[in-house]
């Protein structure tokens, strides 16, 4: 993307992890996912939208950017921040999209603090999914799609066939695992699909 539009890039670690322990350590890497991901009592992930939200202010706070010409990009676990944006509705975000995005205990999540459903910050969502992903059920993929939609985004889902996690990877085809496998077709079509969206902000 950095390479094709005039764009800035911001990459965003969401699990804070300087020194690669997530591929490692995963025993520890699921404390930290659940401790991120998991809801309070009222159903709110305060420590993820908070660092998601640290995120967009920081580029948008760079003198080279147009602070409202904003978009996110989840991939994989990045599914979880992209639902968190969406909730905040920060103005000058104008495009979020995932990419093999999982959206597990979403239907757990409470109401949004602060923001109604017709404020200014609404976005073109795009879901990019395999069908063949086992790490994100039907139910997860529709309550995502039905949070969107409530809270007044565009939200549209491209689907590929015999895909599945981590597409958008060429590492996956060393990956022993049947879950993962890179598509170039699939991962073609999703970054195509972006592109446009990303030359119409």
């Amino acid at each position: 993307i950095a390479t094709t539009l005039p764009c800035v890039v911001l990459i965003a670690d969401i699990l804070s992890d300087e020194d690669g322990w997530a591929w490692t350590d995963r025993d520890k890497y699921q404390k930290v996912r659940s401790e991120i991901l998991i809801p309070d009592k009222n159903g709110q992930r305060n420590r993820l939208a908070e660092r998601a939200e640290v995120a967009i202010k920081t580029i948008q706070a760079q003198e080279s950017v147009d602070p409202n010409r904003i978009a996110a990009l989840g991939f994989c676990l990045g599914g979880h921040p992209i639902v968190e944006l969406a909730r905040m509705k920060i103005p000058g975000v104008k495009v979020l999209s995932t990419f093999h995005g999982v959206f597990d205990g979403v239907q757990q999540l409470g109401s949004p603090v602060g923001h109604s459903p017709n404020c200014a910050g609404t976005s073109k969502i795009l879901i990019n999914n395999g069908r063949d992903d086992p790490f994100v059920p039907r139910e997860d993929l529709e309550a995502a799609v039905k949070l969107f939609k409530e809270l007044g985004h565009d939200c549209e889902v491209q689907e590929f066939d015999e895909t599945r996690h981590g597409f958008t990877n060429p590492a996956q085809d060393f990956n022993p695992s049947a879950s993962f496998a890179f598509s170039v077709k699939s991962n073609e079509a999703a970054m195509s699909a972006v592109m446009e969206l990303l030359k119409d902000l």
